[in-house]
């Protein structure tokens, strides 16, 4: 949104916004009367339904290659990318693609002389070992040998009860046994599954991964955490994506986290990775500049991008940060000619990519996604009202304080150091963000770093104190990022 910057008489900046609350509200009367008119559009749309993907699967365009999908080519190709000591979030569909990542899984780590184990969930043991025969292991003597281990979680974590303190512990202490005896290291494949069935909550469950982050490292512990897509919260996992450095999945799963998605069928969303192009962009370069003609719609699958608007003077506002699952370029989808703003590349990343007129088709043949596209448009327009209360009352600390607790809870992760965003942003960046100057935030981030609260640096943001940057942001514990209420050690 765009504003200038206007200094009060207690010496703080302030937001004053070009655009008006009546602008709001007016924008707000068209958000409406479009979900009325497509709440009406889909009650025809039940009565003479089109359903052009489904059609596409039933007859053979959209083509499965029976256990060798091109999906699980695209799964091998990401794990080649995996070394020792990852935390991978893995997020799988069935039994077939959890057996095809976990065979390769155990296999590298037996070929590095790492100990293997293996957690069951929902899968049986039987089904493990007979997949891990099927790719080549001899299962019989690497048990024999202590090389290989396939448990329970009770069995393996002394469950109950569950405290991911101590359960991590343990993983420690087990690596260090592994080493002791001749190991490279211990690696373990996990069914997350397990969580599920004991009741662990997912504030509970976020937090067991940071502890799990700061457990792994090279010539240690490499681990896989094994989610079932369909056995989780759509945020849980859209929170794993964001915090994980490495993450192996589907672009079908990737779609179905995407709010404008996560409604369509798996046949449907199959049908839609097929129909996308694929657009890789390096640091620093664009997907589309302001004034460029709007013709494609994105879905980010890795990096962040930040949206930002140039004003006729030249000065840049940045309008948000875009994060993995999330769409982005919409107003292709909206009628509008040309990009009203430019999508630069914050981090090397990935989009899948659609000329608008096929998402268009799949609005039109799949109501939900209307609705869901409006509940986005909605979802953005709260958060812009949000910030213009922000830019009209709140000082810049406040601000910033306010923004990092944002990006702290769409993709924060626990480390040692404390709570890290990995976000590659400058002080300027933070400064558009904030509708503050440069040196003011220059100022504010000094004071935080002396006071041990944050540590921005150049790569990523350190929250150190994270009850008092909420104390700043003036936002009470109930409103901390789930599995992240804690300080650096």
């Amino acid at each position: 949104m765009h504003g200038y910057l206007k200094t009060g008489l207690d010496g703080t900046e302030r937001g004053v916004p070009l655009l008006s609350t009546s602008s709001l509200e007016r924008v707000t009367g068209v958000i409406i009367a479009v979900t009325q008119f497509l709440r009406w559009r889909n009650d025809l749309a039940h009565k003479h339904p089109c359903r052009i993907l489904r059609a596409q699967v039933e007859r053979g365009t959209v083509a499965t290659e029976g256990k060798v999908t091109r999906m699980a080519r695209a799964l091998r190709q990401q794990w080649g990318e995996l070394q020792p000591g990852d935390h991978i979030a893995f997020l799988y569909e069935d039994a077939a693609e959890l057996t095809s990542f976990a065979v390769s899984f155990i296999k590298d780590g037996l070929a590095r002389g790492e100990r293997c184990v293996y957690i069951v969930g929902e899968v049986e043991p039987t089904e493990v070992t007979e997949a891990l025969v099927a790719g080549g292991v001899d299962v019989n003597r690497a048990i024999e040998r202590g090389v290989l281990v396939v448990s329970s979680p009770q069995e393996y974590f002394a469950l109950p009860p569950f405290d991911a303190s101590r359960v991590v512990e343990l993983m420690r202490k087990r690596a260090t046994e592994a080493i002791s005896r001749g190991f490279a290291g211990l690696r373990i494949a996990g069914e997350m599954t397990w969580m599920l069935q004991k009741g662990i909550r997912d504030d509970e469950l976020l937090g067991f991964e940071s502890l799990v982050d700061r457990a792994t490292g090279p010539g240690l512990l490499t681990a896989a955490c094994m989610y079932r897509r369909d056995r989780f919260p759509p945020a849980v996992l859209q929170r794993l994506v964001r915090s994980h450095a490495k993450v192996v999945a589907g672009d079908h799963v990737y779609l179905s986290l995407s709010a404008l998605f996560q409604t369509l069928a798996r046949s449907d969303l199959q049908g839609l990775v097929q129909s996308a192009g694929e657009r890789r962009v390096r640091k620093g370069d664009f997907y589309f500049h302001q004034g460029d003609q709007a013709t494609e719609v994105y879905v980010l699958t890795s990096g962040e991008v930040k949206v930002v608007r140039a004003d006729p003077n030249g000065q840049n506002v940045i309008l948000r940060i875009v994060a993995p699952v999330e769409p982005f370029g919409e107003r292709a989808l909206l009628g509008g000619t040309t990009r009203l703003s430019s999508a630069q590349a914050l981090d090397d990343s990935r989009a899948l990519v659609w000329e608008a007129p096929t998402i268009l088709q799949v609005m039109m043949s799949h109501p939900a996604v209307s609705l869901d596209a409006v509940r986005l448009m909605e979802d953005r327009l709260e958060k812009e009202r949000s910030r213009l209360q922000d830019l009209s009352t709140a000082p810049v600390e406040r601000r910033l304080a306010r923004l990092v607790l944002r990006l702290a809870q769409s993709m924060g992760h626990m480390t040692p150091q404390g709570i890290a965003i990995e976000l590659s942003l400058s002080g300027q960046d933070l400064a558009e963000l904030a509708s503050a100057t440069p040196s003011t935030i220059s100022r504010i981030l000094a004071e935080w770093r002396r006071s041990n609260v944050v540590d921005a640096r150049r790569e990523r943001i350190f929250i150190l104190n994270m009850q008092r940057i909420a104390a700043i942001a003036g936002v009470g514990g109930d409103a901390l990022p789930a599995g992240l209420t804690g300080n650096a050690p």
